[in-house]
């Protein structure tokens, strides 16, 4: 019960920060192009608890001409999202919807731009104990057999809002891709229960994003990281992958690509990872080792996400 009460707020966690980096960060859209993003992750504590998270996104750039080119001076990016998490029991469930806006200004000619990006989103949490029975007295010997389901009439859902700003600075050219950012999310920190006591107030997320990816004729290589910190929780990931290309991009096709990559999120798991890209479709495969302090304790950690990006024109 405890646990629950504490896990209404939870963030999520993404191995694939390059395909939900915009999550994190509302101005990191990195290119002038629309694209549905979809993402699914299986947590399995020792099949005592499981979390499963689906996340779906859709990314709309607006330009102020009517070119349309990755040469733009300036772009806006429309973002729309939702996401769901909850246990395998259906015990605890979030769902949250998300609409953010950003806007890239061209620094240079050589393609680097400054962004700045504002999201509002809306998560319903709800904690349903219909199904889990509970004691109605005790002897010297525990509980009795007869059972009472729900004595507190948890299944209540509460809802809250929350804004999000970030800000990055990037580019992306035919021999290397970077970016650096920063965020802060709950910026107006939501009271997550009915009374909005100060205990439950959601606190503010502060995040750093990176990455730099180096570009030959037939070859990438990439390292890339974030660092969220939210009360006295953190978060800290850094990776580095590498990719084949197959194919080059040309009038018909976006190029083949195929690489692998690990990461490590600190004090957590280490992740390894394989990418691939057929034309204008991106796919993610990641999966947790489990490194934290749980696996001691004799409960073995299971991660499983898979990552889908479509690119629309």
């Amino acid at each position: 019960m405890l646990f629950s009460s504490r896990s209404t707020a939870q963030e999520l966690h993404y191995a694939d920060i390059a395909s939900m980096n915009i999550w994190y960060n509302q101005s990191l859209k990195l290119d002038t192009k629309s694209d549905i993003r979809l993402n699914y992750r299986d947590v399995k504590y020792q099949s005592l608890v499981a979390f499963r998270t689906g996340g779906a996104m859709l990314n709309l750039p607006v330009f102020k001409s009517q070119q349309g080119s990755a040469s733009q001076n300036s772009y806006f990016n429309l973002t729309a999202a939702g996401t769901f998490d909850q246990s395998n029991a259906g015990i605890f469930k979030n769902n949250t919807y998300l609409l953010g806006l950003s806007y890239a200004q061209q620094l240079s000619a050589s393609q680097t731009f400054l962004a700045a990006g504002f999201q509002v989103s809306n998560t319903r949490s709800i904690f349903g104990s219909s199904n889990v029975t509970y004691p109605d007295q005790f002897d010297q010997y525990g509980p009795l057999p007869i059972g009472t389901q729900d004595p507190l009439r948890a299944g209540r859902s509460y809802s809250w809002s929350s804004l999000n700003a970030g800000i990055s600075m990037f580019q992306n050219t035919e021999e290397k891709e970077w970016y650096v950012g920063a965020s802060i999310r709950h910026i107006n920190k939501p009271y997550t229960d009915e009374l909005k006591t100060q205990a439950n107030r959601l606190s503010a997320a502060f995040g750093i994003q990176g990455g730099l990816t180096m570009k030959s004729e037939f070859d990438q290589f990439g390292v890339y990281g974030l660092a969220n910190w939210q009360a006295n929780a953190y978060e800290y990931l850094i990776g580095a992958k590498f990719s084949k290309i197959l194919s080059k991009p040309d009038a018909s096709s976006e190029g083949n690509t195929i690489g692998a990559g690990i990461a490590l999120r600190v004090h957590d798991a280490i992740i390894p990872n394989v990418q691939m890209k057929f034309n204008k479709t991106s796919i993610g495969i990641h999966y947790d080792l489990n490194i934290s302090g749980l696996k001691a304790s004799g409960y073995a950690r299971q991660a499983f996400e898979l990552a889908i990006t479509q690119q629309l024109n």
